[in-house]
């Protein structure tokens, strides 16, 4: 099976292309066997494309329930469903997989006037989420809220999302249970191929490494890593064989100077953790003049180049000292064809704040 496809966010480019006729990109659920700490990848969580409208009432043909012939305020729920996935930029499968979750609308023929009401879970007895195009919408709304200020880090019921799209679900619904319902609704509709037993290669005594660093001094940079105040990545410490690099800021990309990608060399494809550290900066001297600056960016731009397209992540570095940073969960080949770029660029005013950089880490997490 074809898994790769775009990664789409904006859902005026999913109507633009809906009306040029493109067809939809096919998608599939993306993490088997079941962790609770990891249920979709953010890329499948943002592909609107993932079902046209058509394919959404075809699925619902096929279903027992009532949706299949349902019509609220003049639409299908067809129609509410591919409407609201396009204008939040969601999978609508999300949507789909959250009206099974939470009232079995998708195998029922006969439900209560309350599942319909509240068909969603979203706000259930409030009067202002009432009525079924109404939660469509409110769980479209909500789920690209809770994505988009997702912080990860933080534990819900014991678990501790490794991704985005894990922890809006779990902000969506606050325990494992219904997540692990979440899990099983949407891989017995979209099923993914089976994991490999056993990801050794062929003859191999020992297991494969799970977690791959890449060291800041082996990075690809532009400029070159020299300790030049004036035009490279200036070199600093932070104890022992501990290396740091820094660079002042820049606005826009058209004064940008300063790139580096940091390139593993996976030796199996599936998911990883992409972890960032970030330096103590204020504790580590500037030897370039001017002052000690001790004030890192507000807006490191991190690119992470995965299997399927490239996912930017904002990471406040100010506040930050000496941690590990998570980047995120993405599906990645095996070899050295993905990465993770940074640039000088911020969008702060121009040598206002400086950028700094170490070592970046691919964490195995599973096929």
């Amino acid at each position: 099976m074809n898994r790769g496809k775009w990664i789409r966010w904006v859902a005026f480019l999913a109507l633009t292309v809906a009306g040029l006729g493109l067809p939809a990109a096919r998608a599939a659920a993306l993490v088997e066997p079941y962790n609770p700490a990891l249920l979709i990848t953010d890329e499948e969580f943002n592909d609107p494309y993932a079902m046209s409208c058509e394919q959404i009432q075809a699925f619902l043909n096929e279903r027992s329930g009532i949706l299949k012939n349902y019509v609220d305020d003049g639409k299908t729920a067809a129609q509410h469903i591919c409407e609201q996935a396009n204008r939040f930029g969601l999978n609508p499968r999300l949507l789909l997989t959250m009206i099974q979750k939470e009232q079995g609308l998708l195998t029922t023929p006969n439900p209560s006037e309350w599942a319909i009401n509240w068909a969603a879970g979203c706000g259930p007895g409030w009067a202002s989420t009432k009525g079924f195009a109404v939660q469509i919408e409110c769980a479209a709304r909500t789920l690209r809220r809770r994505f988009d200020a997702a912080s990860l880090g933080q534990t819900i019921d014991g678990v501790t999302p490794l991704n985005r799209a894990t922890l809006a679900l779990y902000r969506y619904t606050t325990h494992v249970a219904g997540n692990r319902d979440f899990w099983r609704i949407w891989t017995r509709y979209w099923p993914a191929s089976a994991p490999l037993a056993d990801a050794r290669p062929a003859g191999a005594s020992s297991p494969l490494p799970a977690e791959i660093v890449v060291d800041s001094r082996l990075v690809e940079a532009t400029p070159r890593l020299v300790n030049d105040c004036r035009r490279g990545w200036v070199v600093g410490t932070r104890g022992g064989d501990g290396h740091y690099f820094v660079t002042p800021n820049v606005a826009t990309a058209a004064e940008s100077t300063n790139t580096v990608i940091w390139r593993p060399n996976l030796p199996r494809a599936g998911v990883y953790q992409v972890f960032a550290f970030i330096p103590n900066r204020a504790a580590l001297p500037w030897t370039c003049g001017g002052g000690n600056p001790v004030w890192d960016t507000g807006n490191a731009r991190y690119t992470i180049k995965h299997r399927d397209g490239e996912t930017t992540y904002s990471v406040n570095q100010a506040p930050l000292h000496d941690v590990w940073v998570n980047l995120g969960a993405y599906y990645f080949n095996a070899g050295a064809d993905s990465y993770v770029r940074l640039t000088d660029v911020t969008g702060e005013p121009s040598m206002s704040r400086y950028v700094s950089f170490d070592n970046v880490k691919f964490v195995f997490v599973g096929e």
